[in-house]
């Protein structure tokens, strides 16, 4: 799991399941807990496909104890994001120790595609997110894309913003697309700052005057 504290930092915090399963099981994403007696570690810098960008992360233990805040405390906010530009997935897709967030207006959503693999059926589901210079393709698989295409069609598909937290980034035919991994989440219109400056920018974008063409134009004296 990725924990955020007061100042919207993050670390990955993990537990084994083989003494921590009772710990875990009624923790909800999304609420605030005081958490005591925890280790914390060092990346080895091997590891592949963090969630976050930090040298340090959370190991929980059997004398771990999480305890629900409900007395309104600390303000945290519901999200915490490390954002990468669109222009910089091609330097990312041969670096496999992170995954990556990335914001975007959706573009081009395709009709679901199902295949069969070994005789297994798999679905995928494509789209892009652009912003308004660059687009980046993407494609989520089975169960996972088709929940973001059910959500996805029950709102205005000419004005779908979203955030793509925890993406793995691949190359395939020399393009480097973004796909789900198990920690991958998407935020649909949600209400950040990232999504209001794109906005922003995109109405500034249409705002811009068309500079009259000349050609084809004689003088007359």
């Amino acid at each position: 799991m990725v924990l955020i504290d007061d100042s919207n930092d993050r670390i990955h915090a993990f537990a084994n399941s083989k003494y921590c399963d009772d710990l875990v099981k009624d923790i909800k994403e999304g609420e605030v807990y005081v958490i005591s007696n925890f280790k914390v570690k060092d990346y080895l810098g091997d590891e592949k496909y963090r969630a976050v960008r930090n040298k340090k992360h959370i190991y929980f233990t059997a004398h771990t104890q999480f305890k629900k805040c409900t007395n309104g405390g600390l303000q945290i906010e519901n999200y915490a994001f490390d954002l990468f530009h669109l222009e910089d997935i091609g330097k990312l897709a041969d670096d496999n120790r992170f995954l990556i967030d990335m914001v975007g207006k959706v573009k081009n959503v395709q009709e679901l595609i199902k295949i069969k693999k070994n005789d297994v059926e798999k679905s995928l589901f494509k789209f892009e997110i652009s912003n308004g210079s660059s687009s980046v393709p993407v494609t989520f698989f089975d169960e996972f894309g088709q929940l973001v295409e059910k959500q996805f069609g029950s709102l205005d598909a000419k004005n779908l913003y979203v955030i793509i937290s925890c993406a793995k980034v691949g190359r395939y035919e020399g393009t480097p697309p973004l796909s789900n991994y198990p920690a991958t989440r998407v935020f649909v219109n949600p209400k950040h700052y990232s999504v209001a400056e794109l906005k922003m920018s995109w109405t500034e974008k249409k705002k811009e005057p068309v500079k009259p063409s000349v050609q084809g134009l004689h003088l007359l004296e």
